[in-house]
């Protein structure tokens, strides 16, 4: 039932309210009502605080004026959120948007995810993509957050930007993927939906290439990551950025995020690939049937589905959340072995496990003679004994760097005394993967 206001539910009464052109809407004023139904505009709360310039362009585009709540009025603790559309119907053939997927989903599960081509070589030394790895970070991090405001102001996504930002992050993960994953480690809590992403985008991809996939493959892989949180645009900052524990109410909205990227990426996601809409709606799907938001079970989930599905949660638990702080990459790991063929694909988590290894480039970690260094590539027969830069002596105080192969204490080359006795938070002893810069010149132990 709508009112004058062309709202489907009045939440102020009529005196709290002034009418206001759109065109005047001032940052810190609080929309209430608008002059058509919330349905017909691309805002997800019914009632929100101006907190942009990009949100009055977004209520210009589709109002002549609004109604903002009159100064001393009280605000709803919650704000009614939109009801837009149900979840897409589970068709009898198939639970993913792919058409025909469940029946190509049996015929792929006769064989390993590992696919039949050869293994990926380093094209290029480590230390000389360091740079190259950086820069196309950088460029990332502005890039997604044009995309991400897009999505917040219901704008047409820029499907090329996307394109172009995954295109970067497949060629240098294709030279030398050990590069991108330092940089990955580089993480700012203050702008974790967009790292997030772009972090996604990078281990996902990272992950195809272990498993072999084509180039082709990798870019599709890469911007599922890249866009499948996209729906966390239309949530409010008060819930999405909660640091406390989350009411039932709170976590059903946070849910709908999944719904809303999907219908975003299909109003504004000119020409994607409909792969792309699979994962946004079922990135949160379980292979046991208990995810959401439509408790599908293993066979109604697209592979790829099922590959961000290990990677978001990889990469959330190894970076500070607003409610939670990071944990090491062992204890990830750990998390994701455990609950392999519940929450996570059996198959897919332990290739993900041999992936990723114990210790990833960028980690901190002290030897057993006492030498501290940040890993810097990790070796594919030899996973917990990677390359170190030795940047602390025994007693911790900075050293000249030094490269020290750890597998040579296999061959008893070097001595066990270097093996890796733990690992230690980034910033450990002035040491951090964001302000270090790796030579490209290494200096042998």
């Amino acid at each position: 039932m709508t009112d004058q206001f062309g709202s489907e539910k009045r939440s102020y009464s009529r005196e709290s309210l002034v009418q206001v052109p759109a065109a005047k809407v001032e940052i810190g004023m609080f929309v209430a009502e608008l002059d058509r139904p919330w349905i017909e505009t691309p805002f997800l709360l019914q009632g929100f605080e101006v907190r942009s310039r990009s949100q009055i362009r977004s209520l210009m585009n589709h109002c002549q004026y609004v109604y903002v709540l009159k100064e001393g009025v009280q605000r709803k603790h919650l704000e009614t959120n939109v009801p837009r559309f149900a979840p897409p119907p589970r068709k009898q053939d198939m639970g993913t948007l792919l058409p025909n997927a469940r029946m190509k989903r049996k015929t792929r599960a006769k064989r390993p995810v590992l696919r039949s081509r050869p293994a990926y070589e380093p094209g290029k030394p480590v230390r000389l993509e360091h740079r190259v790895a950086r820069r196309v970070l950088e460029t990332g991090r502005v890039n997604i957050k044009a995309l991400l405001r897009s999505a917040q102001t219901g704008q047409m996504l820029d499907t090329e930007l996307a394109e172009e930002t995954v295109s970067s992050c497949v060629q240098t993960i294709l030279a030398n993927p050990e590069a991108i994953l330092w940089m990955t480690r580089i993480k700012d809590q203050n702008e974790y939906t967009a790292e997030h992403c772009l972090n996604v985008c990078v281990l996902a991809i990272a992950f195809g290439r272990h498993l072999r996939m084509d180039q082709q493959e990798l870019q599709l892989l890469g911007l599922c990551g890249l866009l499948h949180d996209v729906g966390k645009m239309r949530i409010p900052p008060a819930i999405l950025d909660k640091p406390g524990r989350l009411s039932a109410e709170e976590f059903d909205i946070i849910k709908g995020h999944t719904l809303s990227g999907h219908r975003l990426l299909e109003e504004t996601g000119k020409g994607l690939h409909p792969l792309t809409l699979d994962v946004a709606l079922n990135h949160h799907e379980r292979p046991d049937g208990g995810g959401y938001p439509r408790g599908l079970g293993l066979d109604e989930l697209s592979e790829f589905s099922r590959i961000i599905s290990i990677v978001d949660a990889y990469d959330a638990i190894t970076s500070n959340r607003c409610y939670a702080r990071e944990q090491p990459s062992a204890d990830a790991q750990k998390i994701i072995f455990q609950n392999r063929g519940g929450q996570f694909d059996e198959e897919l988590a332990l290739h993900f496990i041999q992936a990723i290894g114990p210790y990833p480039p960028g980690t901190l970690v002290e030897l057993r003679n006492g030498m501290v260094g940040i890993v810097l590539a990790g070796k594919p027969r030899f996973r917990h004994l990677p390359t170190v830069l030795l940047l602390r002596d025994a007693g911790k105080q900075p050293m000249d760097e030094r490269t020290v192969e750890l597998d040579l204490t296999d061959s008893g080359a070097l001595s066990k005394e270097f093996l890796i006795q733990r690992t230690h938070p980034d910033g450990s002893f002035g040491l951090s993967v964001r302000d270090y810069r790796v030579k490209e010149t290494p200096a042998a132990l």
